[in-house]
């Protein structure tokens, strides 16, 4: 019978060791704790100097002469919920064995050095009526005690096994991640308050669905409501860039595949690319030097001049030729890169049972380029509810008169921000957006999954 001498053993910490680790944790949760029932602010009222501490920003409390109501606070209703955590894992340690516990421990320390650092850089605006306002000794100890337990909890991690170095290195973009696309999230918030700028973003009133029901609201039928314009517009248009922009970039891509000249090959390539490096500031005043109502290149060549900029009729077929003409170039080196990566042979072997270019085309190359047009398009279909927002607000130069083919959902949370300045209304609208694009990326991806397993995102 063979002998695994190389079976991995089960690292633990000796028992001594940890109830040290174990009473060391919990001496500083509560230090913490205590640091709470201490000043974590002080302020200037009237001559006096007054200071708040941490529970009263739970249970609420009234300062400067009732001019300033602290309300409680759900970061620090999260921080103490760190603080529980770091107090059963501590609790808990011989139990896991160190591993599941010094997880529990660095997560709650990093939820409590996170709330606390919040209050500590937006005390300034707490108590913005008061004078001299500043961080208390108690958040500072806090603290320094909340990244105390952080930084031992993950050097016994690493010495676990739990970590290892790269953990370590990867930990900074893995920081700047949760920070830039995690957070903002709680953002989505404001689609249900009716925000007022004197009170803040946290303490506005709650309103529920009523920013929906505005975003749904409606004229007379419910195809006039805005929710019903913009979902059309931003679905439609992005269904038809999607198809037209494969079809054009595989046509295009085997046509440059098809050029024996190197040097037309690379003209070509150049020329279909210009386009979508310019910028839709530059597209918009090119379309408009031919779309102008005087000095316009079609107008100009007119009998009766046509006001494009005030006849909706015309920009689906404008927008769409404006979108094709900038993609194309990008479209079609994408699938060229995949043509030229086809072994010649299948094509030879073609021409030899008496294949014509037509039939090399559709049993050759188009089977060959299945898996570049799926994830393509399951790439553009993770964006079919995002619009192009130059494409559909620069070029159609913000005409009031296009609103009802050229309003997507991107321009709609644009213009409620800027124009009715209405904040809550832009944010339903926003996450209005997220909730069916994720919907839609979804689905497109469960049917591509049953069809074919192979090409589907996840």
């Amino acid at each position: 019978m063979k002998i695994n001498r190389y079976k991995k053993k089960e690292l633990t910490v000796p028992l001594g060791a940890s109830n040290r680790i174990r009473w060391e944790f919990l001496v500083l949760t509560a230090v913490i704790a205590i640091m709470y029932a201490n000043p974590f602010a002080s302020y200037g009222y009237n001559g006096g100097v007054y200071t708040v501490n941490g529970f009263d920003f739970i249970t609420g409390k009234t300062v400067l002469g009732g001019k300033i109501v602290i309300q409680p606070d759900m970061f620090f209703i999260v921080s103490l919920a760190g603080l529980l955590a770091i107090f059963l894992g501590s609790l808990c340690f011989p139990l896991f064995k160190g591993k599941i516990s010094f997880r529990l421990i660095a997560l709650g320390a990093l939820v409590n050095l996170f709330c606390n650092l919040k209050y500590a850089l937006d005390v300034g605006n707490i108590f913005k009526r008061a004078k001299s306002a500043g961080v208390g000794y108690g958040c500072v100890i806090a603290l320094l005690l909340a990244f105390v337990i952080l930084c031992v909890s993950l050097y016994k991690l690493w010495a676990l096994k739990v970590l290892c170095t790269l953990d370590f290195m990867a930990l900074p973009g893995m920081m700047y991640f949760i920070i830039d696309r995690y957070l903002p999230m709680l953002g989505i918030t404001i689609a249900f308050k009716r925000v007022d700028y004197s009170l803040g973003i946290w303490d506005s009133p709650w309103v529920g669905l009523e920013n929906f029901k505005m975003l749904f609201a409606h004229r007379g039928s419910i195809f006039e409501s805005d929710a019903f314009i913009i979902t059309r517009n931003t679905l439609l248009y992005n269904g038809v860039f999607i198809l037209l922009g494969i079809i054009v970039g595989v046509l295009v891509g085997i046509c440059l595949s098809d050029l024996l000249s190197k040097a037309l090959q690379k003209f070509f390539q150049t020329s279909i690319l210009l386009p979508q490096l310019i910028s839709m500031v530059i597209v918009a005043y090119i379309v408009f030097a031919l779309l102008g109502n005087e000095t316009g290149m079609i107008n100009s060549m007119l009998k009766d001049p046509i006001n494009f900029y005030q006849e909706p009729k015309f920009w689906p077929f404008i927008l769409v030729f404006v979108y094709i003409w900038k993609q194309v170039g990008y479209n079609s080196i994408i699938f060229l890169s995949a043509i030229v990566g086809i072994d010649r042979r299948l094509y030879e072997a073609a021409k030899v049972d008496g294949a014509t270019k037509w039939q090399q085309i559709w049993f050759v190359t188009l089977p060959m380029l299945r898996s570049t047009i799926i994830t393509l398009m399951l790439l553009q279909v993770g964006r079919i509810f995002y619009s192009d927002f130059g494409l559909f607000y620069q070029v159609p130069m913000d005409s009031g008169a296009l609103y009802d083919v050229t309003n997507t959902v991107d321009t709609y949370v644009y213009r409620s921000l800027m124009v009715l300045n209405n904040v809550s209304i832009a944010s339903a609208g926003s996450t209005y957006q997220a909730i069916v694009g994720f919907a839609l990326v979804f689905c497109v991806n469960l049917v591509v999954r049953k069809r074919d397993k192979e090409n589907a995102l996840f």
